[in-house]
Parts: C-alpha cells; structure tokens; sequence
C-alpha cells in the first residue's frame, strides 16, 4: 500500500502523498474495514482523484478553445 524510497544512507523517506495514503488506511482500519478493501477504497479514491484532475485540466482547454474560437468571430 505504501512503499518507501531509499536515501542515499539507507533511510526510509515517504512523500506526502504516501504519508497521505498510510492516513487514510489507518481510518479505513479504525472503520473496520480489513486490508483487502482498505487497499481497493485506497486505490479507488486515488483513481477518482486522478479521473477528477483530468476532467479539470480538459474544461480549462475547452475554455481556451472556446475563448479563441469567439476571438475569431
């Protein structure tokens, strides 16, 4: 679920995002939820981030396209 990078001295270092990760696990956890859909809600919700992000990034385009196709009229 959360796997650590390496220093160069052979310390673990965990981004943010991965400390974010083992968080909402250990609520998963509290919850009752067992390790299996722990790691499918975990998954599942980094997925939804994702789709989300994408869908902004793709309307901030269609803005610009719309913004440059009614400068061009």
């Amino acid at each position: 679920m959360v796997s650590a990078e390496r220093s160069s001295g052979g310390h673990r270092r965990y981004s943010r995002r991965m400390l974010a990760r083992a968080v909402r696990a250990r609520e998963l956890f509290d919850e009752g939820h067992n390790l299996a859909a722990t790691q499918r809600i975990v998954d599942l919700e980094d997925q939804l981030g994702a789709a989300r992000d994408e869908i902004t990034g793709l309307r901030q385009q269609l803005d610009l396209l719309d913004d440059h196709a009614r400068a061009g009229k």
